[in-house]
């Protein structure tokens, strides 16, 4: 199994955890606007959780790659930090989009997954973009990709710019990968 390939799996198992955290919620609540308010309270602080253990896989998993492909020079990852994890923008988006309580459960595991997901991204994006030792980053599908992954993976970029977004979707196994000099 290859390193990205664990590091995806890894945040995967986050992801699958903060679910099984959501899934007392849905036990105890029957409505998606009744678990909408609750969500509002507790979404925040669990992908904040899980978002910033997801960083710190993806700072380790990068200072494990950069050693044993043998990259020269001192550099050391740091976990990505995101402001604003978006949590209240998509309880209100799913609350307005879900046709009933499971559609409704389904939205929010998914756009948690995202960002959980971009806690690791982000953390690859900037370490690959402040290594000095790196010519930036790439974007690695896997295997299973959308049309639309499918189209950005085709590019074969590796994007070296801190503007570089990392366009990606609900339930999307897509990872940032360093590419090194």
């Amino acid at each position: 199994m290859s390193a990205t390939t664990r590091l995806r799996r890894s945040v995967s198992v986050l992801s699958g955890e903060l679910g099984t955290d959501l899934s007392v919620l849905w036990r105890r609540i029957e409505r998606a606007a009744d678990a909408g308010t609750a969500l509002h309270d507790i979404l925040p602080a669990l992908i904040e959780q899980y978002g910033a253990a997801a960083a710190t896989l993806a700072a380790g998993w990068y200072d494990d790659l950069r050693a044993k492909r043998e990259i020269g020079g001192r550099f050391a990852a740091t976990p990505a930090e995101i402001p604003d994890v978006g949590a209240h923008a998509l309880v209100g988006w799913a609350l307005d989009t879900a046709t009933d309580y499971p559609n409704f459960q389904t939205l929010i595991l998914g756009g948690a997954q995202r960002r959980i997901a971009n806690f690791s991204r982000l953390t690859v994006m900037q370490s690959s973009i402040r290594d000095p030792k790196a010519a930036g980053w790439m974007r690695v599908g896997d295997g299973h990709s959308c049309e639309f992954c499918s189209m950005l993976l085709g590019r074969g970029a590796v994007y070296t710019e801190a503007s570089a977004d990392f366009p990606a979707h609900d339930h999307c196994g897509c990872t940032a990968e360093p590419e090194w000099t």
